[in-house]
């Protein structure tokens, strides 16, 4: 195995300077969402019903294109059945809708809770649809409920780790009952979503905290010196003894061919993460252009078919071992020409899952 071409472009940090761009990535994140309920007596005096618990989860992955609910906003029929019944079949159905029209990724359902109590949820967010949305009805009530709307787990580049959210109680604004078991009383017409700052809630102690914890990602990263699409996560999760397939390109068709290809990995990535440091003569976009070198020194390097036009798929295997969960591991890419020129790939973050 060859390791040179990665031992040659490391050396060469000590000429480098930082790159300085945007960042930008592909990937997806696991995330576990904890909610916990604390609404009770206790915190909340006088506002405690008999049998008070939560409704069943119901949510969705999504995009800036796609939205659940809003305050201000009217709510859809799916919104209303959750906030004045709990029930989340029409709300799933109009996400299911979002999914086919490409605005969504994920429906989301979880358990209901009495309060206090907890229970847990698993998704799947992308960069592509890095927001979550996520409600359950607070019951017994007329119309109230508790939720995000369009969270980004996705900032400056970088999946989030772990997000608390607290929880207030809104109005939906479908039904006009003012205690929790008012008899139903529609609200003609609805009038907008809005935070409940009077009684009995006044806005100022939440009812429960969500809590999204990063289970297990990949995420392709750079800041533009490298081509788009130059990395690729092709197949594959990093969870143990499980493969992650990469995919090598030169988007612009700058490399001789057949050029050689590496992926090296380490546990380090540059020091300015999700950016990098920026080499000459180590360009894919032409001769002699600056590259970003976006990892630390390698502690593994495979290497790839040759590639002659076409992206090279690489497979890294996760070793299955119980320490690895948990940890972060950066990836990039080399090609290698026959007229011995470098072109470096963007990177690659792997977060560890079991």
């Amino acid at each position: 195995m060859n390791r040179a071409p990665f031992l040659a472009f490391a050396s060469a940090c000590l000429l480098a300077s930082p790159a300085v761009a945007a960042p930008s990535g592909q990937g997806e994140a696991t995330y576990e969402v904890r909610f916990d309920a604390t609404w009770s007596a206790a915190t909340h005096p006088g506002a405690y019903p008999g049998g008070a618990h939560f409704s069943p989860l119901v949510g969705a992955t999504h995009s800036n294109a796609a939205k659940l609910w809003e305050v201000g906003g009217i709510a859809s029929p799916g919104m209303e059945s959750m906030a004045e019944t709990g029930a989340t079949f029409t709300l799933s159905s109009e996400v299911n809708a979002l999914i086919s029209a490409g605005t969504a990724k994920e429906l989301i359902l979880g358990a209901g809770i009495p309060s206090p109590g907890s229970t847990t949820a698993t998704f799947t967010v992308s960069t592509d649809f890095p927001l979550i949305s996520l409600v359950t009805m607070v019951a017994p009530s007329p119309d109230w409920f508790v939720g995000t709307q369009s969270v980004s787990l996705l900032e400056n580049g970088e999946w989030v780790d772990d997000l608390v959210f607290p929880l207030y109680a809104y109005d939906a604004g479908t039904d006009s009952g003012t205690s929790f078991t008012s008899p139903n009383q529609d609200t003609n017409p609805q009038e907008p979503i809005a935070l409940i700052t009077g009684g009995p809630f006044f806005g100022t102690v939440p009812l429960g905290t969500f809590t999204f914890t990063r289970q297990v990602s990949t995420l392709v990263y750079g800041c533009g010196v490298n081509p788009a699409g130059s990395m690729t996560v092709v197949s594959g999760t990093p969870t143990l003894g499980q493969t992650v397939t990469l995919g090598l390109d030169d988007p612009t068709g700058t490399m001789g061919t057949p050029s050689s290809t590496f992926v090296a990995v380490s546990a380090f990535a540059d020091p300015a993460f999700p950016c990098g440091t920026a080499l000459p003569g180590f360009g894919l976009s032409a001769p002699g252009a600056f590259g970003e070198l976006l990892i630390g020194n390698p502690v593994f390097v495979q290497t790839g078919a040759p590639f002659t036009g076409a992206t090279v798929a690489i497979p890294l295997t996760i070793p299955a071992q119980p320490g690895l969960v948990g940890q972060t591991a950066y990836g990039q890419g080399l090609l290698l020409d026959p007229g011995l020129r470098f072109g470096l790939t963007g990177g690659v973050e792997f977060l560890i899952g079991p």
